[in-house]
């Protein structure tokens, strides 16, 4: 996939805060999965992950893909149900987004016992579809190099509910050093 971007090195991010965005099926997996990689080629040690992506539905969504070997590399990866995509009404999409934001909370909790120098997080906006963007950059306060992706468009919806993701979304992109955008066609 060509991101037509300048390439980016670890040193580049190291002690920012960095959040990559875009519209469904964009590559922010993607890119965030090879800078990861690039990382771990790099040298760089005390890494981890945080995987809030479901599993792909319907064509969107995922997992991001590992680097192998990636000795030391501590993921957290709590069970997440995608919301919007799975539920059968405005409540159950609601009640999926609180059970996520709750799965979410426990393995923050698990992660700020030993924080890591550098955290990849993968779909930060399931979380901040039930939470507020300032409870996860408190959570994140002890790890000086954060890379994360997250869903801001409009493909999946205007109402309500994805209206509150968007403005969080948008709310931890304000509290990012670096904030990446791809475009629809990357």
């Amino acid at each position: 996939m060509n991101f037509l971007l300048p390439e980016i090195v670890p040193a580049q991010l190291e002690g920012l805060r960095s959040l990559i965005w875009g519209e469904v099926k964009t590559g922010k997996t993607t890119l965030t999965g090879n800078l990861l990689a690039r990382f771990v080629k790099d040298g760089y040690t005390d890494l981890a992950v945080m995987e809030f992506a479901p599993e792909m539905l319907r064509g969107v969504g995922g997992k991001m893909a590992l680097p192998s070997p990636a000795t030391g590399l501590r993921v957290y990866s709590p069970p997440i149900a995608a919301p919007r995509l799975s539920a059968g009404s405005p409540e159950e999409v609601e009640a999926l987004a609180q059970a996520n934001g709750a799965a979410i909370d426990q393995a923050l909790a698990e992660y700020q016992a030993a924080p890591s120098k550098v955290l990849f997080i993968n779909d930060v906006s399931l979380y901040l579809q039930a939470r507020d963007p300032e409870l996860l950059m408190d959570a994140l306060a002890a790890t000086p190099t954060v890379v994360m992706n997250g869903y801001h468009g409009s493909s999946l919806g205007d109402d309500a509910f994805s209206q509150r993701e968007r403005a969080h979304v948008e709310r931890l992109a304000k509290a990012c050093d670096l904030v990446i955008a791809l475009p629809i066609d990357s």
